[in-house]
């Protein structure tokens, strides 16, 4: 299960792991992938022109193989309902690649019975099982957590423990990735549940946005969100180099941000600046 209360940051973690997965990318660039796996990506809440969007911005930066990746649009879609999930069984089966693992975004709209009462939450963890059972596959669950807890003045944190519902949904997953946005719009990926092995260790995050779009490990990053976003599109522009007007049209930044970023990468040396006009800006060799 993937958890946070920040709808959009789950679905941009969601959807770059199932593009690691289908390529045999290392998630994150640290969490390697044995093979790359047929993957799919089950959209049961927002638009799919969002999401759309958000695949094309995602592909500049971390690779898809579009031959073992597959995505379903469908608002609402109960697979605790028997006819739905055997629907849904059967159409998966019709594919070239039967996906490994399969991502549901989210939990409350592929749902029909109340997230809290114990009973449908047994009827919907029979049910899912049976999607498992039959496709032989891994099943991640995008779900939110409960409201934030105040207490003297400061938020109780809560971690995988807030997740809405009943318990029952913790006592069936065997891990629980836990999102959390902070007030400086980092996000800290923790993973406390871990029943079938450790697969995950406390990493800090940062959001690169809007393009292209993707979550980067803090230790991994160097240089600030836009600088790194510059220095990514002066990697892809080759010998051929950018003009500052270029790499505004590009990264979609302000110019004085472009300028603070270019006065940074060459007082790193890490880009080149050209003599004649315009001045195009290349990166350096590493």
């Amino acid at each position: 299960m993937l958890l946070g209360s920040e709808k959009a940051g789950k679905s941009i973690l969601g959807l770059q792991l199932a593009f690691s997965l289908s390529s045999g990318t290392p998630f994150l660039g640290k969490y390697l992938v044995c093979q790359p796996t047929p993957v799919m990506y089950v959209q049961t809440e927002g638009k799919e022109s969002e999401m759309v969007d958000r695949m094309q911005r995602m592909r500049q930066e971390v690779p898809v193989d579009q031959t073992r990746f597959s995505r379903i649009f469908q608002h609402f879609l109960p697979i605790d309902d028997p006819k739905t999930n055997k629907d849904f069984i059967a159409k998966v089966k019709e594919l070239e690649a039967i996906p490994k693992v399969i991502i549901l975004d989210s939990l409350y709209t592929a749902m029909s019975g109340d997230l809290n009462e114990n009973q449908p939450v047994r009827r919907f963890i029979v049910l899912a099982s049976e999607i498992i059972k039959q496709l032989d596959t891994t099943l991640i669950i995008i779900h939110h957590e409960t409201k934030e807890l105040w207490e003297a003045g400061r938020m109780v944190d809560k971690g995988d423990r807030s997740s809405y519902g009943s318990v029952f949904f913790r006592a069936w997953v065997s891990h629980i990735l836990y999102l959390r946005k902070h007030r400086d719009k980092s996000r800290t990926l923790t993973c406390d549940t871990q029943r079938s092995g450790h697969v995950l260790e406390k990493e800090e995050l940062t959001l690169i946005e809007p393009t292209p779009l993707f979550f980067q490990l803090k230790s991994k990053q160097v240089h600030a969100p836009a600088t790194a976003k510059v220095l990514h599109f002066l990697g892809k522009a080759g010998e051929a180099g950018l003009t500052r007007e270029a790499l505004v049209e590009k990264t979609e930044l302000a110019l004085p941000t472009i300028e603070e970023a270019i006065h940074k990468l060459a007082e790193d040396g890490l880009i080149s600046r050209s003599q004649g006009r315009p001045v195009v800006y290349k990166k350096c060799d590493t």
